[in-house]
């Protein structure tokens, strides 16, 4: 996947500072807490055609912090904006700086990573040229073992065919953070050093329609068009979602055996719903190294709501 982007997106910080100072930035703009988001997802930015990367590692991250610590590379943590995770995932996803992922490594490379990190897991793409992709799909995030990083291309809508092409050389990855029917939250890596990449898109699914490309043609019911926080597209395009990659993390069979093996002990870093957790899974159990704040009280996080409504790009 080339992730291209316009002009206006270029960043210019040196790579370990930007890094540094968009993961610091992470919870200090946050929706009122909902029905299982992944509440202290990172938020990551990206170094030049790195966003599935940069995207994925943000998820990636936030599994290291519930329960599978190892994902995380030796030697990452909050004050150096774990860039070891990024170029890792760079690697095994053979992605460039320049050029940025190819399509056929995105769901091979993570799967790779995941499993050299010593877990078990199931990588899977749905979307235009694969699996037929559905909004329902997403709902699997509210599975603390599962998560997403969505694809978006940047689009031209001819209305007297009804089809979609691209407007734009490459596409972009975003990490979804929660996703309900009328609103999605995404973690945009594509951001400055002193922006949150928080966005809050409104979905519009497709039921017809046809996607048009040099390699032929394919439809598009059942993906969607995304609106509402700018998602820094080129003048008079559109944004497509395209498909998304769903990572599952399969627990520890030892780690389920010492849990089950306890009473009453349904709370754990892989388990939702806990005693004590408040239907979440508890981010205090995962031996994992410092972590991004977590959203403050309600009344900050309308505050901040509304701020990021009005004043973000």
């Amino acid at each position: 996947m080339n992730c291209a982007k316009p002009p206006s997106m270029a960043l210019f910080f040196p790579s370990a500072v930007r890094l540094l100072v968009c993961f610091c930035l992470a919870g200090s703009l946050s929706l009122p807490a909902m029905a299982y988001e992944k509440e202290g997802m990172p938020d990551l930015c990206q170094i030049e055609q790195t966003c599935l990367p940069t995207a994925t590692a943000n998820l990636i991250i936030w599994f290291g912090r519930h329960g599978y610590p190892k994902l995380i590379a030796p030697g990452d943590s909050k004050t150096n904006g774990y860039i070891h995770t990024v170029r890792r995932i760079m690697s095994e996803t053979d992605a460039d700086f320049e050029w940025g992922t190819r399509p056929e490594k995105i769901a091979a490379g993570i799967k790779s990573y995941i499993e050299k990190a010593g877990y078990d897991c199931d990588v899977e793409f749905r979307g235009i040229g694969k699996t037929s992709f559905t909004s329902d799909w997403l709902k699997d995030n509210d599975d603390p073992n599962k998560g997403f990083v969505l694809l978006l291309a940047y689009t031209s809508y001819d209305p007297g065919n009804d089809s979609f092409s691209n407007a734009w050389s490459g596409g972009h990855a975003v990490t979804l953070v929660n996703s309900m029917p009328d609103m999605i939250l995404v973690h945009d890596p594509a951001h400055m050093a002193d922006e949150t990449g928080r966005k809050i898109l409104t979905p519009r699914v497709l039921t017809k329609g046809t996607w048009s490309s040099r390699s032929g043609s394919a439809p598009v019911a059942g993906l969607m068009v995304l609106s509402g926080s700018l998602l820094e597209a080129p003048p008079n395009t559109g944004i497509l979602l395209i498909g998304a990659v769903c990572i599952t993390m399969h627990p520890d069979k030892d780690l389920i055996a010492i849990s089950s093996s306890k009473p009453n002990s349904a709370s754990g870093p892989n388990v939702k719903g806990g005693p004590d957790s408040g239907g979440k899974s508890d981010p205090a159990s995962a031996p994992a190294p410092s972590a991004p704040a977590a959203p403050v009280s309600a009344t900050k996080s309308w505050a901040q709501w509304v701020f990021d409504l009005l004043f973000s790009k």
